[in-house]
């Protein structure tokens, strides 16, 4: 049984990998051709929170698991990431010095130093102040991810 595990949690992450690479491809794609809302222009700086909404209210829809939104405080700063099934996935870790830009894997030191603040089922909620620009932004995003796949 702990084999069969192992293996279900090795084949989701490395399938995790394979989406948050697309997905963080897309993203930079899209502000760079298109532009982005103000508060998302900057990625991976200072947006790890909509990002990781917006990327976990996608995969919350592909039957992989159920993806938690994480936002997290150290020393007066925060961030925010994914979790699913014991592995975190984030994809702005690289606005933090000797970070990699896309971590999915368990929980290392570095995360273990951060308190967590909030927790919740990952979706983009329509109360958000920039549903709108954040939705068309997302649906651009997933519209890249799809031309890389069509394209090989």
């Amino acid at each position: 049984m702990d084999a069969v595990n192992s293996q279900q949690k090795s084949h989701l992450q490395d399938s995790l990998i394979q989406l948050a690479t697309r997905f963080r491809a897309a993203v930079e794609h899209v502000i760079r051709t298109s532009g982005a809302p103000m508060h998302i222009e900057r990625f991976p700086r200072a947006c790890c929170g909509i990002t990781s909404e917006l990327m976990g209210d996608y995969l919350n829809t592909l039957g992989l698991g159920e993806f938690e939104y994480i936002c997290s405080m150290k020393n007066g700063a925060s961030h925010a990431w994914l979790e699913v099934s014991g592995l975190i996935v984030d994809i702005t870790g690289d606005q933090f010095p000797g970070r990699p830009p896309i971590y999915v894997d368990k929980p290392d030191i570095w995360y273990s130093e951060w308190e967590e603040d909030i927790r919740h089922l990952a979706a983009h909620e329509r109360s958000a102040f920039f549903y709108r620009e954040e939705r068309q932004f997302l649906t651009q995003v997933l519209e890249r991810m799809n031309q890389q796949v069509i394209s090989g």
